[in-house]
C-alpha cells in the first residue's frame, strides 16, 4: 500500500474438528485454506454476503461498516469534564475540551486552517467525504496493524444464552479510534476516539504518498472483569464489571481505561501518560499490560486488581547505524490501580521513593511483562522484564503489605545481561521486544527451576543482515520469592548461597547448543554436550538458518516443547518472482536440551533439519494454541503461515489432562 491511510479488517472463520482432524472452514463450511496456507480466494468468510477471501477491503467487519449510514454510528471521545464520554460531533470538538485558549491553537492541532474545514475532517472521520454529507467513503476501518482483537464474552446477557453468548470485539486501528463489533452480526457497536489523537485525521485523510505511516490506537487491549455472583455474566445492572485498557504504541505515550460493563454503553475511567505524576519515564506505551493482583495491595482484606507493564519504548533506538545505547524514556516497570489509575509502584531510575525503586536500568522496555505466583496464593509476587538493551530483570513483590516508608519491601535484580555489541558490534546488538516465557518445570538432572525462554530480533530493522541473534533458555534455580536484600559482594565472596551472587547470566554461563551434539553427535559428542549441559545455567542456540535471522513474536511452551517462530529477510524460496519480505519460520526444541521435538522432515528421525520449518513469506507472529473439543492442543497459524508439510492448525500432540472444566490447575511437580 502507498500513502497513510491503510484499510483494515477482521474476518471470522470456524475449526471444525472430525475424527482427531482440525479443519479452518468458512462461513459455507468449506475449507478456507488453500494449499499455500493462505485463505482462499472463494472463500466466504462469516459475516460476509460473498467470497472475500483475504482481500483486505472487502466483506469482513470492515464492508459492513463502510455499507452502513456513517450518521447512524455511536462514536465517543473523551472531551468532556476529567474526560468523560461525549458524542464524536462538532459540537464536542472545542478549545475548552481540548485545554487550550483560543479556536485557532484547536484548529492547528486538527491540521486545518478554518472551522470549516475542521467540520470536513470529522465528518470525513465518521465515514463521509465531507460535512455535506452526500457520499460516504469507500473504505473506513483502518488498519491494525500491531492491535489484536480482543474478544468479550458477556454470558448469558439479556435475550442471549449460555449456549449462545453475548460476544463482542474489541480492537484499536491506526485511523485513530478503538471499536467494538458484535460477533453476532459483525456490525459495530461503538467506536471510541481518544482526542490525543486529534492530529491523526488530517494526516489519514491527506494519504500522502512516501510519507511516514501514521499510527493511532496502535496496541492491543486487555481487559479486567468481576463477575459478582460467578454466574457467568457480565450483568452491568446486577453490578458485575468489566474493564478495557489499552495503549497506543507508535502513537503515543498514553495508557486510557473504558468501563464497557454495558458493552452499548462505554464509560470513561481513566487515562495516564508521560504528564501524570509519578510516570515521568514512560515512553510509546508498547507494552500491553497484564491484569493480575500484587501481595498487600487490598481493600477489606480483598485484593484489588493492579495492571503491570513496560515503560514503553524510547524512539532512539530507531537509529539502525548504531548499537543499543542508553536511552531517556521507558526504562522501567509499571504498577497501576486497574480502577483509578493510581500508581501503586514502580521501578525505574527515578530516585526512591515511597512508589519507587531506584535501579539502574539503561535501556526502554517495550515488551509486556511476565508474571508469577510463586506459592499458589493468587497474587503475582514475581515478575519478569525483558529490555531493548538484551537484559531481564526480575522483581520480586514479598511481603503482604505494602511498604510504608521508602522502598525497601520490594526489590528487583538483572537476572541476565546478554547483549555483546560492546565487543561484538551490530552482531552481538541482541534486543529484546517481547516477554519472556517463564515456565515452571524440573528434572532429575536439573532439579526445579523456573525456565525462562526468550529470543531476540530487533523488531524496528527487521531487514538487518548483520545480527547474530539467538533464542534462550535461561535456569532460574530460584524459584521462591527473594524476601531479603541482595548480598554483598563480600558476602558473595565468603561463598553466599543466594543465587543473586550468580546474576547476571551471560552467553558465557549458557550451554552452546547450536550445533545440536546432544542429538546429532557422536556418542563421545553426546555425552561431553550432556555434561556440559548440566553444568551451565540453560542454553542458547545462534538463528542461523538465512542472514538476518531473527526471533520477532513471544515463545509459547506445551508439554515441554517450546514454540517460537523467526523471520529472515532473505526470500527462501526458489521462486524469486514472489512479492514477499523474507522467510518466517517455526522452531519447536525440547525446553530441556534444545533438541528437535518434531519431525518436519518426515524421515522418522529427529536432528538438526528438524529444528524448524518454513512458515509462509511475512513476519510472524506467535502461534495461537487451541484447545479443541477433543482435547487436543493445536497451534493455529495467520494466512498466509503455510507450515511446511503441516496443517494449519497444527496437532501439537499435546492433550488436555483430566480434569477438564471451566477451571483447571495442573501442577507440574
Amino acid at each position: 500500500r502507498t500513502g497513510t491511510d491503510w484499510p483494515g479488517n477482521i474476518k471470522k472463520l470456524r475449526i471444525d474438528i472430525d475424527d482427531g482432524v482440525a479443519t479452518l472452514v468458512d462461513a459455507d463450511g468449506v475449507a478456507a485454506l488453500d494449499d499455500s496456507g493462505n485463505i482462499a480466494d472463494t472463500a466466504r468468510t462469516f459475516w460476509s454476503a460473498s467470497d472475500d477471501g483475504a482481500t483486505v477491503d472487502k466483506g469482513g467487519v470492515g464492508q459492513l461498516l463502510a455499507e452502513r449510514d456513517p450518521d447512524s454510528r455511536v462514536i465517543k471521545t473523551n472531551t468532556g469534564t476529567g474526560g468523560a464520554l461525549q458524542d464524536f460531533v462538532p459540537a464536542s470538538i472545542t478549545a475548552s475540551a481540548f485545554g487550550l485558549s483560543t479556536e485557532a491553537e484547536l484548529l492547528a492541532l486538527f491540521g486545518v486552517g478554518t472551522r470549516s474545514a475542521l467540520d470536513n475532517l470529522l465528518a470525513w472521520a465518521r465515514g463521509w467525504t465531507d460535512s455535506s454529507k452526500s457520499e460516504s467513503r469507500a473504505w473506513i476501518l483502518g488498519d491494525m496493524l500491531h492491535s489484536r482483537p480482543l474478544v468479550l464474552n458477556y454470558g448469558a446477557r439479556g435475550s442471549h444464552t449460555a449456549t449462545n453468548p453475548d460476544i463482542r470485539i474489541v480492537v484499536g486501528t491506526n485511523a485513530g479510534f478503538l471499536h467494538m463489533f458484535d460477533n453476532a452480526d459483525g456490525k459495530e457497536t461503538w467506536a471510541f476516539f481518544p482526542k490525543e489523537l486529534a492530529a491523526v485525521l488530517d494526516r489519514r485523510r491527506d494519504n500522502a504518498a512516501a510519507q511516514d505511516p501514521v499510527y493511532g490506537v496502535d496496541a492491543s487491549p486487555v481487559f479486567y472483569s468481576k463477575d459478582i455472583n460467578r454466574d457467568g455474566t457480565i450483568d452491568s445492572i446486577a453490578g458485575d464489571k468489566l474493564y478495557v485498557y489499552f495503549g497506543l504504541r507508535r502513537g503515543g505515550k498514553a495508557y486510557y481505561a473504558l468501563d464497557v460493563s454495558n458493552p452499548d454503553s462505554p464509560a470513561f475511567l481513566w487515562k495516564i501518560d508521560e504528564n501524570t505524576a509519578g510516570f515521568g519515564d514512560l515512553g510509546q506505551s508498547w507494552s500491553v499490560p497484564v491484569v493480575t493482583y500484587v501481595p498487600g495491595y487490598a481493600s477489606g482484606g480483598v485484593p484489588k486488581p493492579v495492571l503491570i507493564f513496560g515503560a514503553g519504548y524510547d524512539t532512539a533506538k530507531d537509529n539502525k547505524a548504531t548499537v543499543a545505547t542508553a536511552d531517556s524514556e521507558g526504562r522501567g516497570v509499571y504498577i497501576v490501580d486497574a480502577v483509578s489509575g493510581a500508581l501503586v509502584w514502580g521501578v525505574t531510575p527515578a530516585d526512591n521513593a515511597l512508589k519507587n525503586l531506584q535501579l539502574g536500568m539503561a535501556h526502554s522496555i517495550p515488551a509486556g511483562v511476565t508474571v508469577v505466583d510463586s506459592n499458589g496464593d493468587e497474587l503475582t509476587d514475581r515478575i519478569y522484564a525483558a529490555d531493548t538493551g538484551g537484559n531481564i530483570w526480575r522483581v520480586d513483590l514479598p511481603g503482604n503489605a505494602l511498604p510504608t516508608s521508602a522502598q525497601t519491601a520490594w526489590r528487583a535484580v538483572k537476572f541476565a545481561a546478554l547483549n555483546t555489541s560492546a565487543t561484538d558490534g551490530h552482531a552481538g546488538d541482541r534486543r529484546f521486544f517481547y516477554a519472556p516465557d517463564v515456565v515452571r518445570t524440573m528434572s532429575r538432572m536439573y532439579g526445579a527451576f523456573d525456565a525462562v525462554l526468550i529470543g531476540s530480533g530487533d523488531r524496528e530493522n527487521p531487514n538487518a543482515t548483520d545480527n547474530d541473534d539467538r533464542f534462550y533458555m535461561l535456569r532460574d534455580r530460584q524459584t521462591g520469592i527473594y524476601a531479603t536484600a541482595a548480598p554483598t559482594a563480600g558476602e558473595c565472596d565468603d561463598g553466599s548461597s543466594d543465587h543473586r551472587c550468580d546474576l547476571p547470566l551471560t552467553n558465557a554461563d549458557l550451554y552452546d547448543a547450536s550445533a545440536n551434539d546432544i542429538q546429532d553427535g557422536t556418542d563421545e559428542e553426546q555425552t561431553a554436550a550432556q555434561a556440559a549441559m548440566a553444568g551451565a545455567d540453560g542454553w542458547y542456540i545462534d538463528l542461523q538458518a538465512a542472514d538476518g535471522e531473527k526471533a520477532l513474536a513471544r515463545s509459547v511452551t506445551i508439554a515441554g516443547k517450546v514454540y517460537f517462530t523467526t523471520f529472515s529477510p532473505v526470500i527462501d524460496n526458489d521462486d524469486q518472482c514472489v512479492p514477499t519480505g523474507g522467510t518466517g519460520r517455526l522452531y519447536a526444541l525440547r525446553l530441556l536440551d534444545a533438541t528437535a521435538a518434531v519431525d518436519f522432515s518426515g524421515d522418522d528421525e529427529l536432528g538438526l533439519v528438524d529444528r524448524s520449518a518454513t512458515l509462509g513469506f511475512l513476519i510472524p507472529d506467535t502461534p495461537a494454541p487451541h484447545f479443541g473439543s477433543d482435547k487436543k492442543i493445536r497451534l493455529l497459524f495467520p494466512s498466509g503461515g503455510g507450515l511446511q508439510g503441516q496443517a494449519n492448525p497444527f496437532d501439537t500432540q499435546a492433550t488436555l489432562r483430566e480434569p477438564y472444566g471451566t477451571y483447571w490447575y495442573n501442577q507440574e511437580y
